[in-house]
């Protein structure tokens, strides 16, 4: 790390937490108040440094406020809370929108034949440094959080997939191409999902999962954070290795 930044952060981590974004913490962040008392206090560490280095930019007309600042760095840092990281290091950017947003899709069919089209997005990671979010799914997100989504972990996750590999160990079918136990639970838990949404059968993970390894692993995450109890009773294998990965085990908040 550049011994600048290193002393900024010093810096920042020197001064109080302000007033303000305690409040909106406690008011719009449901986790929060679920949160041990060391991890509150490691979170609004995370977040004090987050707002510092990444830029966030309304896009579409939508105006950012320092409170949706806070509530998206709230959510993205749950998910480092544990981890040595450089807070996510390869993002510059997060673009938010106020609602769904239009994207190109390009499509390469048989023949090598590419389709162009346009479908709507709620988030996604660029890969590129970016991070875009909807508003309006953010908010739905909170007002119904039980519901076990939640687009800002499932975007930051992809991140968390991009950098470390997560999910290269899974083939689109669904089979394990690495001999790890990682790869082994994920690629099951991704089978059966595909298996359960093609026969319309309900499952506790968010269908969409069984689209590639990559949703997966973001909507087991979404899960793991937003419904503990019910992945740990239901999925004990997936929350035990998902425990291990984040360090954290929200069943017992």
């Amino acid at each position: 790390m550049p011994i600048f930044r290193f002393l900024k952060r010093r810096w920042l981590l020197s001064r109080p937490f302000p007033e303000d974004w305690l409040r909106v913490l406690e008011q719009k962040i449901p986790v929060y108040k679920r949160l041990p008392q060391n991890l509150k206090e490691k979170l609004k560490q995370r977040i004090t440094i987050f707002l510092d280095e990444k830029k966030f930019e309304g896009c579409g007309g939508m105006e950012m406020t320092d409170e949706k600042r806070l509530m998206i760095a709230a959510y993205a840092c749950i998910l480092i809370l544990e981890e040595t990281s450089d807070y996510y290091g390869d993002l510059q950017s997060i673009l938010v929108y106020p609602d769904d947003y239009v994207a190109p899709v390009h499509d390469e069919g048989e023949g090598g034949i590419v389709s162009v089209g346009y479908e709507s997005r709620k988030g996604e990671y660029w890969g590129m440094g970016s991070i875009v979010l909807s508003w309006k799914d953010i908010e739905r997100n909170l007002y119904t959080y039980k519901d076990g989504q939640n687009l800002i972990y499932h975007e930051f996750s992809h991140l968390l997939d991009d950098r470390y590999g997560l999910t290269a160990g899974i083939s689109e079918t669904g089979e394990a191409i690495r001999d790890d136990e990682w790869s082994r639970i994920l690629a099951k838990t991704y089978r059966r999902l595909i298996k359960n949404s093609r026969m319309g059968r309900g499952h506790l993970l968010d269908p969409y999962g069984a689209q590639h390894p990559a949703e997966l692993f973001s909507v087991a995450t979404e899960a793991f954070f937003e419904q503990p109890a019910e992945v740990k009773r239901s999925l004990p294998d997936l929350y035990n290795l998902f425990r291990s990965f984040y360090q954290l085990d929200p069943a017992s908040w």
